[in-house]
């Protein structure tokens, strides 16, 4: 990571916050963690908002303790930034307004830092400096989950960097945003965005490299068809040297791309149980699990025309029982190109409507092709 570039604020805090919740009590080794993170960092302004969602008791002697922290803290800002402006210049006003800015940034009260360094951009003029006060805000949306903040403020670095932003900036601008789009469900350009800075990553200030293959492969496995996983995934030297540090990750790729449907079911369940511990991917887990199912199921059925229910569930690992109601439940919904037979047990694939069109018009064309042969074989025979 670049030295000049702060983890501010610390979205390892958030993934805390998440896993407390998640855990719904104090006292574990996560809450016990977190607090030393709020004591160390000073975050007051974050306790007292965890302390009224959570319901948990006030600790007076952190409060009070964390209380002279910050207001000592702030005088000392203050006093900076008024022989900032007394004694020197520009360079050093911006920097003290920037410290002020940091520090209600790092103790979690959002909504002072967001005027903070509104004040500060309005005093900075270097390109550069500018987007990182953008990126710092987009990190302090992501980690409130502010969508108003985040938003905005990719909207606003879009426009700095067209204007003609570095490399390095760029590049972390289509991490950022790949990971937002990812929690939003827009995974199709979240892929894209991975894809494009897997290669260059260096936005560690961010997420580390592990955590951004893993999102790199989930949002591939969703819309990437074969031959560009192959390509551009399975045999990534990028995803490779660490998509072992992920269990089951390596399993989950390598036997969907293979067709090894039981093994797959296996490394499916643990790898969607794992993400619902994910601060960014907890609410798309089910959704995560329902549409690998049916892509495992779609890429099964396209080598038959015809296949027995029972050597589908063999397959996959799973009872009769099982795969009837699943394949009878997607291929309700449209999902699956296929009919099932329930008194011989048989499913038969049927062509997509673009398969459908591809193969009509392909015989319309051999028609009108023939029709255009035998019309001109008459006129050579006269």
């Amino acid at each position: 990571m670049d030295e000049s570039i702060k983890k501010l604020p610390d979205l390892a805090i958030a993934d805390l916050i998440f896993t407390v919740k998640l855990e719904g009590k104090t006292g574990t080794e996560s809450y016990n963690k977190l607090i030393k993170e709020i004591e160390t960092h000073k975050m007051l302004p974050l306790y007292k908002i965890l302390v009224e969602q959570l319901k948990w008791t006030e600790d007076q002697g952190l409060v009070s303790k964390l209380k002279a922290e910050n207001e000592s803290e702030l005088k000392a800002l203050d006093n900076k930034i008024t022989d900032s402006v007394e004694n020197f210049g520009e360079s050093e006003i911006r920097e003290a307004y920037l410290a002020k800015s940091d520090f209600y940034c790092r103790i979690g009260d959002k909504d002072t830092a967001v005027e903070m360094y509104r004040q500060t951009f309005e005093k900075t003029v270097p390109l550069g400096q500018k987007l990182d006060i953008v990126f710092t805000l987009i990190r302090m949306g992501i980690f409130w989950m502010d969508h108003d903040i985040v938003t905005r403020n990719l909207e606003k670095a879009q426009s700095l960097v067209e204007e003609g932003g570095d490399w390095d900036r760029k590049n972390r601008l289509k991490t950022y945003e790949a990971v937002y789009k990812m929690s939003i469900r827009q995974f199709k350009e979240a892929s894209d965005l991975y894809l494009e800075t897997v290669a260059s990553f260096t936005s560690t200030e961010f997420i580390d490299y592990s955590r951004f293959i893993q999102y790199l492969i989930f949002t591939s496995l969703l819309h990437l068809d074969r031959v560009s996983l192959k390509q551009k995934v399975i045999d990534s030297p990028d995803v490779l040297s660490v998509i072992n540090d992920t269990p089951k990750l390596q399993d989950l790729l390598q036997s969907f791309y293979n067709g090894d449907y039981a093994n797959f079911f296996g490394a499916l369940a643990h790898f969607s149980d794992s993400i619902k511990g994910d601060r960014y991917l907890a609410e798309h887990s089910r959704f995560f699990t329902r549409e690998m199912r049916i892509l495992a199921y779609n890429q099964f059925l396209e080598s038959y025309s015809s296949v027995k229910l029972e050597s589908m569930s063999n397959q996959f690992g799973v009872s009769y029982d099982f795969i009837d109601r699943e394949l009878s439940r997607f291929v309700a919904a449209g999902r699956l190109n296929c009919k099932i037979d329930k008194v011989s047990g048989v499913i038969e694939t049927t062509r997509s409507d673009a398969k459908n069109h591809l193969y009509k018009t392909t015989l319309q064309q051999g028609d009108n092709l023939l029709n255009r042969v035998q019309k001109l074989s008459r006129v050579i025979n006269v």
